[in-house]
């Protein structure tokens, strides 16, 4: 498990928006595309589809999986997220 980011905002219903806070220049940015996302409890939640902004403050759009209930996609804002 690697940590992935800091949940900064939900992006419409179906996505939210991850900034990258971990400092690894030597971290391939685009490898991380498809990765499954995980929560602090180890619950499957979405996969990374997008990487934008610059190298240095990159941010990652997770498209979240259909089985979470709202309740549960507005209480990771905020919330540090992972990748297997």
């Amino acid at each position: 498990m690697k940590r992935l980011g800091t949940v900064t905002h939900l992006h419409g219903q179906s996505c939210f928006v991850v900034k990258y806070d971990v400092i690894d220049s030597n971290a391939s940015l685009y490898g991380m595309l498809n990765s499954q996302v995980i929560d602090k409890s180890v619950r499957p939640i979405g996969k990374v589809v997008t990487v934008f902004g610059s190298e240095k403050q990159p941010y990652f759009l997770v498209r979240i999986y259909r089985e979470l209930k709202t309740a549960q996609i507005k209480n990771l804002v905020k919330e540090k997220v992972y990748i297997k």
